[in-house]
């Protein structure tokens, strides 16, 4: 059996760290398209970028921008606690500058019961208008705004070496670890080359 035969294993891991090496370089690149005998080549993202984009677009209008979910998300109990103390703050303030001109009416008139009870009448009903109010405000941007063109136009003009730097900077250690595994497995199938060579001319 030829002695360089126990160099495969080793060719294959080379071979299949480079193959998985080239195949996640070609995800960015190359940006514009290579034409290698007539036929062009060009990096997956950069020749999707608009399937991408409007995919995306799809996925933003359809799935995440959900006038319950962002209402659901606003609507808490602390943001209705601190919605109170503005209100009142803001009515105190009117009460005191606008209407009432200074404090000595403004502390006549409400340090009486039934003023007190007004005043926090009219501001419990102003936060509970808050929800309702931001609610319809919400849902005639969703229907009215083209939000799937907007966020594809974005993607579209987005900048792939950005992105390319986000993506690895993210996810490196997980690219790293896919040309590794093309190394182990070339390794693997070389050496199970040898070891059949070798059982055949045995």
């Amino acid at each position: 059996m030829n002695r360089w035969i126990w160099l495969t294993p080793f060719v294959g891991a080379f071979i299949g760290w480079l193959t998985n090496y080239v195949a996640i370089k070609m995800l960015f690149r190359p940006r514009e398209p290579w034409y290698i005998l007539g036929f062009p080549m060009q990096g997956v993202m950069p020749r999707r970028q608009r399937d991408l984009a409007l995919k995306i677009g799809e996925v933003v209008e359809e799935e995440l921008l959900k006038s319950e979910d962002l209402l659901s998300a606003i609507n808490t109990e602390e943001l209705r606690a601190h919605l109170t103390e503005v209100v009142e703050a803001r009515v105190d303030r009117f009460l005191r500058e606008k209407l009432f001109r200074g404090e000595f009416l403004y502390d006549r008139v409400l340090s009486r019961e039934a003023v007190q009870r007004v005043k926090r009448m009219l501001i419990t009903e102003l936060v509970n208008l808050f929800p309702l109010e931001v609610e319809a405000a919400i849902t005639q941007l969703v229907e009215k705004v083209n939000i799937r063109k907007i966020v594809a136009d974005r993607v579209t003009q987005f900048d792939f070496d950005r992105l390319e730097s986000l993506v690895y900077r993210v996810a490196r250690t997980e690219l790293l670890w896919v040309e590794y595994l093309g190394g182990v497995l070339g390794f693997l199938i070389g050496l199970l080359q040898v070891l059949f060579t070798w059982l055949m001319a045995a």
